[in-house]
C-alpha cells in the first residue's frame, strides 16, 4: 500500500483518481475485516479459556477476568462484576466450575456414603437392620441390607455478607420397613444463618438440640430405646457460641412442632396427639469443650447440659376400651447430662444420662408414651438411661469400641403401656479403614428385654446375640 501511494501521479498512466480513490477504500476495508477476525479469534480463545476453566490455576483466570474492560471487584477482592453484570466467584482452587446464586457465591459439596449390612440373630427381634427390642417369641436369622445408605448436598456461602454467612444440608436415606423396602426418608433439610458476632438462627429438620454425644456401635438403631435418645424433627433454632483461646461456650435455645408424640397417635383419631396439642416442644442445650491439657493432639473433652419440655394431647380411655369422649394434656419432659473424656492418647470415653416422662417419641422409654391403668386419664411414662462407650484408636488402620447402655422405665407405668420394662444392650466393635474413604467394621452386641404384664409381677427377660457385618464407601 505505502509503494502505492509513493508513486508519482503522472507516472500512473490511464488510472485516474477515480480508480486511485476506489483501491484506497477496497484497502481500508481488508484492514477492517482483519481486525475484525482477530477480534473473533481473540474472544474465541477467552471462550476456550474459561470451558477449560478448572483446569487453570485461580491466579490465571484471575489475569483472564481482570482483563475484560471495566471489571470491578468486591471489597474482598474474589467476586468480579463484568460490564454486562456477569458475576465471577473464585473458589479456593478453582473457578467457573459452577456460576454463583449469589453475590457471595455458593460452594454445593455433594456427600454421602453406600453402606452394605449383613446381620444375624440368635433370636426373634423388631426390625431386619436397626434394631430396638428382642421379641417375646420367634427365631432369629439372617438380613443383608444396603438401606442404611446415605446421600446429600451440603451447600454453604463461603463469604460473609454484612456479617452473615449461610450453610445447610439435604440428606437423605432409603430406610424403608424392611431389608428389601428402600423408601425415601428425609433426614435433615435447613438453612443455619451464622453471623460473626457468634449467633446463628437454623429453620427445618435437624437433630434436636440436646443430642450432644453418640455411641461407637454400628448398629442403625444407634442404641435408641437403650441409652441414645435423638429425634429429627422441624425446628426454630437460636445459637450463640463464644469462642475463647482454648475452649469455647455454646447455648442453644429452640421449639419443635411434632415433639412429644412424634409419630403417635394413641387414641386412633387420625390427629397426631402433638398436632392436637397448642404446645410446642421447648428444648435447650448448653455445651462447654475445652482442649484435653495432657493432649499433644488438638481432641477435646466436652460437657453438656440439655432437656426439653412439651404437651401433646388423646382422648381419654373409655370403660369399653376405646377412646373417645374428654381429652387430656399430657406433659413430655427430659433431663440430659452427655460428656466426652480423651484419655491419654488413644482412648475417648463417650456416654450420657436421662431422664424424663413421656419420651417414647424421641426413643426413649422403651417406646412408650403414656400408660392407661384404668379407664380415664393415662399417666406419662417416666424412664432412667444412659450410655458409656469406650473407643480405643490404634493407628489410622484400626480402632475398637466397647460399650452398653439401657432405658429403664418404671414398671408400674410400663406394665399398662407397651408391657417393656427395661432394655439394655452391650457390644464390642472393631473397624478397619482400608483407605480414606472404604471402611470394614464388626459387632457383636448382647441385647436383652424385660417385658411384664398387667397385674402380673412375674417378669419375662428374653435375649439375644447379633452379629453385624458392614462395609462403608464414603464420598
Amino acid at each position: 500500500m505505502f509503494a502505492l501511494l509513493a508513486l508519482r501521479a503522472d507516472s500512473l498512466e490511464g488510472v485516474t483518481k477515480a480508480d486511485l480513490s476506489a483501491i484506497l477504500d477496497r484497502l481500508a476495508r481488508l484492514e477492517a475485516e482483519n481486525k475484525a477476525q482477530a477480534a473473533k479469534i481473540a474472544e474465541l480463545e477467552k471462550q476456550n479459556l474459561a470451558l477449560a476453566g478448572p483446569l487453570k490455576s485461580q491466579d490465571s483466570i484471575v489475569a483472564q477476568i481482570k482483563t475484560e474492560e471495566s471489571t470491578t471487584t468486591n471489597s474482598t477482592g474474589r467476586i468480579f462484576t463484568t460490564e454486562s453484570g456477569h458475576k465471577y466467584f473464585l473458589a479456593d482452587k478453582v473457578a467457573n466450575i459452577f456460576e454463583p446464586l449469589s453475590e457471595s457465591g455458593l460452594q454445593i459439596t455433594p456427600y454421602g456414603y453406600l453402606a452394605f449390612e449383613g446381620t444375624w440373630n440368635s433370636h426373634a427381634v423388631d426390625a431386619d437392620v436397626c434394631t430396638d427390642f428382642v421379641k417375646r417369641h420367634g427365631k432369629g436369622g439372617t438380613t443383608l441390607s444396603m438401606q442404611d445408605s446415605i446421600l446429600g448436598m451440603k451447600f454453604a456461602t463461603p463469604e460473609a455478607e454484612h456479617g452473615w454467612k449461610f450453610s445447610g444440608k439435604a440428606e437423605f436415606d432409603l430406610m424403608g420397613g424392611h431389608q428389601n423396602d428402600y423408601a425415601f426418608h428425609w433426614r435433615h433439610l435447613y438453612v443455619d444463618a451464622q453471623h460473626e458476632s457468634g449467633w446463628s438462627i437454623l429453620f427445618g429438620q435437624t437433630w434436636h438440640l440436646w443430642k450432644m454425644v453418640t455411641p461407637s456401635e454400628i448398629d442403625g438403631a444407634w442404641l435408641e430405646n437403650a441409652g441414645h435418645p435423638y429425634r429429627r424433627s422441624p425446628q426454630v433454632r437460636i445459637t450463640k457460641k463464644w469462642e475463647f483461646e482454648d475452649s469455647s461456650l455454646e447455648v442453644r435455645a429452640g421449639i419443635v412442632k411434632g415433639g412429644p408424640g412424634m409419630g403417635g397417635d394413641r387414641d386412633g383419631d387420625e390427629i397426631q396427639d402433638n398436632s392436637a396439642s397448642n404446645w410446642a416442644l421447648m428444648q435447650g442445650a448448653i455445651v462447654y469443650d475445652h482442649i484435653a491439657p495432657w493432649e499433644e493432639t488438638s481432641r477435646r473433652w466436652l460437657i453438656g447440659l440439655g432437656g426439653m419440655y412439651g404437651r401433646d394431647r388423646a382422648h381419654r380411655l373409655l370403660d369399653n376400651g376405646t377412646f373417645g369422649g374428654e381429652d387430656d394434656e399430657y406433659d413430655s419432659k427430659m433431663v440430659m447430662v452427655a460428656g466426652v473424656l480423651p484419655l491419654f492418647t488413644k482412648f475417648t470415653l463417650t456416654g450420657q444420662i436421662f431422664a424424663g416422662d413421656n419420651l417414647g417419641g424421641i426413643q426413649a422409654g422403651c417406646a412408650q408414651r403414656v400408660s392407661y391403668m384404668h379407664p380415664g386419664r393415662g399417666r406419662e411414662v417416666s424412664t432412667i438411661g444412659g450410655f458409656a462407650d469406650l473407643r480405643y484408636d490404634l493407628n489410622e488402620t484400626w480402632s475398637f469400641a466397647i460399650g452398653y447402655g439401657f432405658d429403664d422405665p418404671t414398671d408400674s407405668e410400663a406394665r399398662y403401656a407397651l408391657g417393656i420394662l427395661r432394655n439394655d444392650r452391650a457390644y464390642i466393635d472393631a473397624f478397619y479403614n482400608i483407605n480414606a474413604n472404604f471402611k470394614l467394621g464388626l459387632e457383636y452386641a448382647r441385647l436383652t428385654t424385660v417385658y411384664g404384664d398387667k397385674g402380673e409381677e412375674v417378669d419375662d427377660e428374653v435375649g439375644n446375640d447379633r452379629l453385624q457385618f458392614s462395609a462403608w464407601y464414603n464420598f
